[in-house]
């Protein structure tokens, strides 16, 4: 019989703020008009700054681990993706593409959100990021069947507070949050 804790910890290991931080933006590029080229320059890019953040970050300071559980190791990564996030966003733009714009831009504005949060108060960033990549998809696909994604949030949610790194308010808040500007970024509201 497979124990809780372990199945709480395959979800939240499957659901990484890494990984869904990325595919995030990286799904809308691949599925854009972008030249091959393009696609594979700025995928490798998207894909590295969340590495590039956290290795640079670990190296200079003290991080206990990957999931950044206490709140005080949390500022200098956060503040390193938003800025690198912001940077790519005014490259994205000179793309014209409003899929990537949109999607360059909800990833922008749903990190900042998370990092002005973060210098006081810790909020999940699996539930952020998961909940930006659902609702990238179904813009994205416009199907209604890609919002069958959204079964996972009370795994995740669940996930995260069995495994001690969140409270019931901090995986609502995440999920809540970015919700919010992602809604308003892709659809207008």
């Amino acid at each position: 019989m497979i124990k809780s804790n372990k199945i709480a910890k395959i979800i939240s290991e499957t659901f990484n703020g890494f990984v869904t931080m990325i595919l995030a933006v990286v799904i809308p590029i691949i599925m854009s008009d972008l030249t091959l080229r393009s696609k594979i320059i700025y995928s490798t890019i998207y894909a590295l700054i969340p590495l590039v953040s956290y290795f640079t970050v670990k190296k200079h300071f003290k991080i206990s681990d990957h999931d950044l559980t206490d709140r005080k190791e949390r500022p200098p990564f956060f503040i390193s993706l938003t800025i690198l996030f912001g940077i790519m966003y005014i490259f994205i733009q000179k793309e014209n593409i409003e899929i990537l714009t949109n999607a360059s831009l909800a990833l922008f504005a749903s990190t900042a959100t998370l990092t002005l949060i973060t210098l006081f108060w810790k909020i999940s960033g699996h539930m952020t990021f998961s909940t930006l990549l659902f609702t990238t998809i179904y813009y994205v696909l416009r199907s209604p069947y890609s919002l069958l994604l959204f079964i996972f949030t009370p795994l995740i949610a669940w996930s995260r507070i069995k495994l001690n790194k969140h409270t019931p308010t901090q995986v609502i808040a995440g999920t809540l949050i970015t919700l919010a500007i992602s809604i308003s970024i892709y659809f207008g509201f």
